[in-house]
C-alpha cells in the first residue's frame, strides 16, 4: 500500500476556490533576491504544528522553525519501529513524502491503515515529518497556484500564457487545457509532487 503525507500549509485547497490565493505574504510567486532564513514563509504552519504536537520530541524539533535531517531521522526511526511493533512492514519514504507499508500475516489492510494513522500521530510524522517534506518541496512556501501553473507551462502541456488564476479556475473540475491529455496528466502529477523541480533524483 502507498500513502501520501498531507502537506501542512501546502494549500492546494487554495486552488479549489475561484480566486487566486497567496501564501504567507507572497503575491507574485517570485523568488526573493536573497536566500530566506530557514523556515521563512512557514511560520503559520510551524505554529499550527506546535499547537498540535503531543510530545516533547515534536515541540523540540519545531522550536527553531526548521526540521534538520537528524530530527527527521529520529522521527522516521520512531515511525518504523511503531509499525514494526504492530506487525506492519515499512516500505520507505519517497522524495515527496509518500510511503509504502505492508501488513504482516494476520493483519488486515484495514488494521494496517489504522496502525499507520496511529503511528503517524505518535511518531511525529503528522507534524515534523510532513513539514520536513513540505519545506523541501517548496522552501519559501510560495503560492501553490503560481508555481504549479508555471511548472505546467515549463513542461509545455498548457499554453505559455497559462496563469495562477487559470489554474485556480480549472482545478475544481480538473478541466485543464492540456495540449495532449496523456502528457498533461503525467505533467500534472509531476508538478503537484515537485513544482519547483527541487526533488529530482532525491531518494530517502
Amino acid at each position: 500500500m502507498t500513502r501520501f503525507i498531507s502537506r501542512i500549509g501546502i494549500l492546494i485547497a487554495c486552488a479549489l476556490v475561484l480566486t487566486g490565493c497567496s501564501v504567507s505574504g507572497e503575491t507574485s510567486g517570485e523568488q526573493p533576491d536573497r536566500p530566506a532564513p530557514a523556515g521563512a514563509g512557514w511560520e503559520s504552519e510551524i505554529a499550527d504544528a506546535v499547537r498540535r504536537a503531543t510530545t516533547d520530541f515534536e515541540r523540540n524539533a519545531l522550536a527553531d522553525g526548521r526540521i534538520s535531517d537528524a530530527e527527521f531521522a529520529e522521527m522516521e526511526n520512531g515511525f518504523v519501529a511503531c509499525l514494526s511493533d504492530r506487525n506492519v512492514a515499512f516500505g520507505g519514504f519517497g522524495p515527496a513524502g509518500g510511503y509504502g507499508f505492508t501488513p504482516g500475516p494476520g493483519t488486515t489492510t484495514a488494521e494496517a491503515n489504522g496502525i499507520a494513522d496511529e503511528c503517524s500521530a505518535s511518531s511525529g510524522l503528522d507534524t515534523v515529518g510532513s513539514l520536513y517534506f513540505a519545506m523541501q518541496r517548496n522552501p519559501q512556501n510560495l503560492d501553490e497556484a503560481f508555481i504549479t501553473a508555471a511548472c505546467l507551462v515549463k513542461k509545455k502541456v498548457v499554453p505559455q500564457t497559462y496563469s495562477a488564476s487559470d489554474y485556480a479556475r480549472d482545478t475544481p473540475t480538473r478541466a485543464y487545457p492540456f495540449t495532449d491529455n496523456a502528457r498533461g496528466e503525467k505533467a500534472m502529477e509531476e508538478c503537484d509532487t515537485d513544482p519547483l523541480g527541487l526533488l529530482e533524483g532525491q531518494k530517502r
